[in-house]
């Protein structure tokens, strides 16, 4: 009997040092792993193929064929998962952990979307979005953007919807898409 109360004694008898020991290294790892991620978004170089969504926190590559793009003066742009998330930034860019300057429309020298059924680059400005149809991106409902208007208008008579310019989005649409 002398033997449990001899291993009870020693399990007891261990200073508390080595379990806060053991908690203040795992904590510290946390914080520093944590800490190697950026707080916050920053603008890429207008040229860059590859960067960091502020709204998903997704690496977007410009190659993607969803991938959006905000293009800023002073050669800096913001790239998107999706029209959708590129919305979403646009609608409400407060919201979201990027510079100031990137918040500031009057920063925006232009906005690029890829065209649903082409994949090409075209300008959100003149772009035909579709709004709520049936058809998902890849991040779930999203704006669908066409380069003319008749082929978005086809779209819709098939799949739902409804065509709406980059200037009659609002934040209720975007967070309305959303929810679905």
């Amino acid at each position: 009997m002398r033997r449990p109360k001899a291993k009870l004694r020693a399990l007891v008898s261990r200073p508390p040092f080595n379990r806060l020991s053991g908690f203040s290294i795992t904590l510290a790892a946390c914080l520093l792993l944590s800490s190697c991620r950026p707080t916050m978004t920053q603008a890429v170089k207008a040229d860059a193929t590859s960067g960091l969504c502020p709204v998903c926190r997704m690496k977007v590559n410009a190659s993607d064929p969803w991938a959006s793009e905000i293009h800023y003066s002073g050669g800096t742009k913001l790239m998107f998962e999706s029209p959708g998330d590129m919305m979403a930034f646009y609608s409400e860019p407060g919201k979201y952990k990027v510079a100031d300057a990137l918040k500031d429309r009057s920063n925006i020298e232009k906005i690029v979307v890829k065209d649903y059924q082409t994949k090409e680059e075209i300008d959100a400005r003149k772009a035909k979005l579709v709004y709520k149809s049936k058809i998902d991106g890849p991040m779930g409902p999203d704006f669908l953007p066409f380069s003319k208007r008749e082929d978005a208008e086809s779209f819709v008579a098939l799949n739902g919807g409804t065509v709406v310019a980059l200037n009659e989005v609002t934040l209720e649409m975007v967070q309305n898409l959303r929810k679905r």
